[in-house]
């Protein structure tokens, strides 16, 4: 808190009054700091020169500062000398008289030797180096070699520093060596690490046409055409980036010169089938995908209304995603890593599908009309005129001058666009604003994102679960963590979406607004806060932390770790850890493996045990504080009313039962199922006994009637099913439930008919068609039971059959819910099982087991 002049003066005549005893030195730092404060820093300097000692270095450093905040450099650096005197070993005091000698003018000699020192002290300081830099270039030429020496040496420490790498391009065609610098971008660009960086994407443009202008370079035709290809890039590259930056115009700027670009590349382009034809075709897709995100971000800046800009759009991002993939040749090398062009086609495929989904309610619709109304040159004329005016000459234009050819309406695919996304994650280098925006798409088509796919590619090493879940370790983390991680921030951004959406819907928001922008047009959908943690974890994982920050970034993983593992005072808002606990049990009813389920639904479990004491508040209508600066920021339209909570607690005891049952206590988790009465439960005891059935089927005829009393247990759960009245919590069709339960119907009464008539021929009874291929045992002295009833084969053949139609329909259930047959207990089906059971029949084995009745 500052105080003035006169309250500072106060509190000095009630401290002598009071405190008579104190040391005169100490009562004058401790004054002159509060007229420091006070801006009055002749009072300040006076009471320091009084007390001033020569061995207070303290004192020195005060003085140093007063002397500096008066302007009187030379003298503050003085003070600075001698406070280093008595303490050679403070690092930031070192760094400052290098700066201030550094910035004097004329040169000071001394400038050298004190930077020299402050980069033993400080190796690798990007401070230092600017310092060193900046000393350098003051020199003149005579100071190029050495600083060519710096650039590259500090280029060896930090390769992807945007500053040094702009520094260098410039010294190189400062110094006439354009191939060099030209090698350097190239260099760069193949490796994609300055990808995002505005000013360096602006020189590789401005070097590379300055290059190509040169008349030695047109004369070689193939390095021209691999460097047109490059140019094409950067254009590109730059033209993304102007997107994201405020206001229309640079952006527009950027369009005009990529679209220029590809005119005069267009009548080469096609000339030979080699690289430049690919990376053509390629950059057309993307300067329509670009096109059509300028034309919303045109609306987004107010200047044109959503209507005038969201058909031509649409047009410019279906032709982006109709656009032919490239076919490049793979070379051994490839074969390990995807070639660039194959990363860039993925992410604007993916990019422009999810756009042309999210435009409207229903894209087919809408897309169709927009390809009837501007499919055609007046739709052509129409995006040129409004991107450049009327005015504006058509004849330097790739746009105006394209052929649109055929456009196909369909709409894009769920399968395709998932593989898309998948193919577009490396592009990016593990860019939180990008995971963010793709789990957004998902949950605004009501799908589930494959945020494990995603998050294996960037992280392949990790383990998907850790055994360590009570610490904050950063050497703990878990591919389970990222995944709640990413998982809690699509949540945040939906419920921000969400509450945004009321807002302007109250402010009559326009219908022809698309639900989500595209991603460059986009603010930053998490907080600094969760990228923080995002990056800390990131660098520490890829060893890409700078020197001395390593244990700052633990403390901020650390710190994370325990909101995202919801530990003792995790402030997590309820509905986020419901959230998450029910992402996961619905992950680990798809995954195949045993191990991969047990994981997921044993974290999923453990977040429910957080979430029940939350639940108890909310029935006791107590309230749950938000911390003062939380991972994840809680919503007031996710709270949770008190009328639902009851459904969560059932949703809980399932979640429960269902690791009971993965574990292998299934009777536990029956017992728990049968005390909830829901559709859910039903449907997961239904799992139950479905699995139970196969598995008892497996065995001798003893077991038959077990697995006859299972298969009704199984019928019993599936009626449950279709007679309730609430099937909101049904993860498929009622139809389908139906069909099923008519299907086990017809098999149970054929199970008895087919008893019956063995008991009238004094024969033992048969167990059910569909679990006795599994039972019958091979005996060579048995008599072949069809020769002696040849009747009976083919109402054996016939109940094969409809045992697989039971099969087939139950799969066609599980696919349709989008659960795999394995996660009805893992029970996989053979196809091989029939033949084998019939082989055993012609083959003398007696099915029914009963060679010693005669049968």
């Amino acid at each position: 808190m500052r105080r003035s002049k006169a309250e500072v003066d106060r509190y000095i005549s009630s401290v002598h009054s009071s405190s008579p005893s104190l040391k005169e030195p100490y009562k004058g730092f401790l004054f002159a700091k509060l007229y420091f404060q006070a801006k009055e820093y002749e009072l300040a300097k006076s009471l320091i020169i009084c007390i001033l000692q020569e061995w207070d270095l303290k004192a020195h450093t005060f003085l140093g500062q007063l002397y500096e905040k008066e302007g009187e450099v030379d003298k503050a650096v003085g003070c600075y000398m001698r406070s280093l005197d008595l303490n050679p070993a403070q690092k930031d005091l070192v760094l400052k008289v290098a700066e201030f000698l550094c910035s004097k003018d004329p040169f000071d000699s001394r400038a050298d030797f004190w930077l020299e020192k402050a980069n033993k002290l400080l190796p690798g300081n990007p401070a230092v180096f600017n310092l060193k830099e900046k000393l350098l270039s003051r020199q003149g030429q005579q100071g190029w070699n050495r600083l060519f020496d710096l650039l590259q040496s500090e280029l060896a420490v930090r390769p992807a520093d945007v500053h040094v790498n702009i520094k260098l391009v410039e010294l190189y065609s400062k110094d006439g060596r354009l191939d060099e610098a030209v090698k350097h971008c190239l260099s760069h660009e193949n490796k994609g690490q300055l990808r995002k960086s505005l000013d360096w994407n602006s020189l590789v443009v401005d070097t590379l046409q300055e290059y190509l202008a040169q008349p030695g370079v047109s004369n070689n035709e193939k390095l021209c055409r691999r460097l047109k290809g490059e140019l094409l890039l950067a254009h590109c590259n730059l033209l993304r980036l102007k997107l994201s930056v405020s206001g229309v115009l640079p952006a527009l700027d950027a369009l005009r010169s990529f679209d220029e670009a590809m005119r005069s590349v267009s009548a080469t382009a096609g000339g030979q089938t080699d690289e430049l034809c690919e990376v053509f075709g390629e950059m057309r897709a993307h300067l329509y995908l670009h096109t059509g995100t300028l034309l919303l971000k045109m609306a987004q800046e107010r200047e044109q209304n959503w209507r005038a800009v969201t058909d031509l759009a649409t047009l410019c991002f279906l032709l982006s995603y109709q656009v032919p993939r490239p076919k490049l040749k793979l070379t051994k090398g490839d074969q390990l890593a995807p070639q660039l062009l194959e990363l860039m086609a993925n992410d604007r495929q993916s990019q422009a599908g999810h756009m042309l989904l999210n435009l409207r309610s229903d894209p087919q619709t809408f897309i169709t009309e927009v390809v009837e109304a501007f499919g055609n040159r007046i739709g052509q004329s129409s995006l040129f005129e409004l991107l450049f005016g009327e005015q504006s000459s058509t004849s330097a234009s790739f746009m105006a001058n394209d052929d649109f050819g055929s456009i196909n309406t369909q709409v894009p695919e769920f399968s395709q666009l998932a593989k898309w996304d998948n193919g577009s994650i490396m592009l990016h280098g593990g860019d939180l604003q990008h995971l963010s925006w793709l789990g957004l798409q998902w949950t605004l088509l009501a799908q589930r994102p494959a945020l494990r796919d995603w998050l294996e590619q960037l992280f392949p090493r990790l383990n998907l679960e850790t055994s360590q879940l009570d610490t904050n370790a950063p050497e703990s983390i878990s591919l389970l963590d990222l995944e709640v991680f990413v998982c809690g921030v699509v949540f945040c951004c939906h419920s921000q979406l969400q509450e945004t959406a009321k807002i302007s819907c109250v402010g009559q928001q326009p219908l022809s607004e698309p639900r989500c922008l595209p991603l460059p047009l986009l603010r930053s959908l998490s907080t600094d806060r969760q990228r923080d943690w995002w990056d800390a974890i990131y660098s520490l994982i890829h060893k890409q932390a700078l020197p001395d920050t390593s244990a700052k970034l633990r403390m901020v993983v650390q710190h994370g770790l325990s909101s995202l593992r919801a530990g003792e005072k995790h402030g997590l808002q309820p509905s986020l850890v419901i959230s998450w606990a029910q992402h996961l049990s619905q992950m680990g009813m798809e995954v195949n493996s045993y191990y991969d389920q047990k994981e997921y639904i044993g974290r999923s479990v453990h977040y429910w045990k957080a979430a029940l004491p939350l639940l108890d508040k909310i029935k006791n209508r107590r309230s749950i504080p938000e911390p003062l600066d939380p991972l994840f920021i809680h919503f007031s339209n996710r709270d949770i009313q008190i009328s639902i909570v009851k459904g969560y607690e059932e949703e809980a005891l399932i979640g429960f039962a269902s690791l009971l049952d993965v574990e292998g206590k299934t009777e536990e988790a029956i017992s728990t199922l049968e005390t909830i009465n829901n559709v859910s439960s039903s449907w997961h005891l239904a799992r139950i006994y479905q699995r139970l059935s196969e598995e008892v089927g497996i065995g001798v005829e003893e077991t038959q009637d077990r697995c006859i009393m299972l298969l009704k247990k199984f019928r019993t759960y599936l009626s449950k099913i279709y007679n309730s009245d609430d099937l909101d919590q049904l993860p498929g069709s009622i139809e389908v439930v139906m069909d099923v339960l008519n299907e086990v119907n017809q098999q149970l009464e054929q199970i008895g008919e087919i008893a019956e008539k063995k008991e009238e021929k004094g024969g033992a009874r048969r167990a059910p068609t569909r679990y006795s291929l599994h039972c019958q045992q091979i005996s060579s002295k048995t008599p072949l039971h069809w020769v002696e009833d040849q009747k009976s084969l083919l109402p054996m053949l016939w109940q094969q059959v409809e045992a697989l139609k039971v099969r087939f329909l139950f799969v066609a259930f599980l696919w349709y819910c989008k659960l795999s047959t394995l996660s009805w207990g893992d029970s996989i089906y053979y196809p091989h099982v029939v033949h084998i059971g019939y082989m055993q029949q012609s083959n003398g084995g007696n099915p029914s087991g009963d060679a010693d009745n005669g049968g």
